[in-house]
């Protein structure tokens, strides 16, 4: 009896490959590790400028931590500020490295990663907290762009309608954004400059108490 040949396809091209969105990827990491380079930094510094704010107040008044966010938040605070941006992985490389001004559809893909969150970890197999954690996490991730005045996305929540985690994180992340290097600033913004920069933003873009707590968290590093 002969055997049948199959015929085996392999497709070159990987734009043509379709994949599930679901188990994509077995960790976080795997899931960061197709994010642009200077994306991945990023989201390493906000993670760590959020971690400074969050030990700050913890130090001052665990109760008020433990009250808001549990009592395993800290176990993984800086891994939960870090992968704030993970919706990122869903923005073309073409548009996240875009030095010209973007266009209304670029700048709405922009948007778009807050709320792409949660397909980037339902892509993923092996959740990186558990159920109660995972849950802070999500604050953070979809509502790290809502504003204390409302005008923010992707929800235009306002004031204490925001996560306190995710308003911790709003803070550091501006921070970051303010005080890295990009090609087309002709002059980089100093840590002092940044400072007063978000203090203006207090009780417009920021929560007022929390800015107050982010200048003098940055005064003792």
């Amino acid at each position: 009896m002969k055997r049948k040949k199959v015929k085996l396809l392999f497709v070159s091209d990987k734009s043509q490959m379709k994949s599930t969105k679901i188990d994509c990827y077995p960790t976080i990491n795997s899931l960061c590790s197709v994010i642009p380079r200077e994306t991945r930094e990023h989201m390493q510094r906000v993670g760590d400028y959020s971690e400074i704010l969050f030990r700050f107040i913890y130090d001052i008044d665990a109760d008020r931590i433990h009250k808001e966010l549990g009592y395993e938040f800290e176990k993984y605070s800086r891994d939960i500020f870090k992968y704030h941006d993970i919706g990122r992985v869903y923005i073309p490389f073409a548009v996240l490295n875009k030095v010209e001004k973007l266009t209304d559809e670029e700048f709405q893909l922009i948007k778009d990663h807050a709320i792409n969150a949660i397909p980037a970890m339902d892509s993923i197999y092996k959740k990186p907290f558990n159920n109660a954690v995972m849950k802070h996490f999500m604050n953070v991730a979809l509502y790290h762009h809502e504003r204390w005045d409302g005008n923010g996305y992707p929800k235009g929540l306002k004031g204490e309608e925001i996560p306190y985690e995710a308003r911790i994180c709003a803070i550091a992340d501006t921070y970051d954004g303010i005080t890295s290097w990009k090609p087309y600033k002709k002059k980089q913004t100093s840590k002092e400059e940044a400072i007063e920069i978000i203090n203006k933003e207090s009780g417009r873009q920021f929560d007022p108490e929390l800015v107050d707590l982010f200048r003098a968290s940055m005064k003792i590093i």
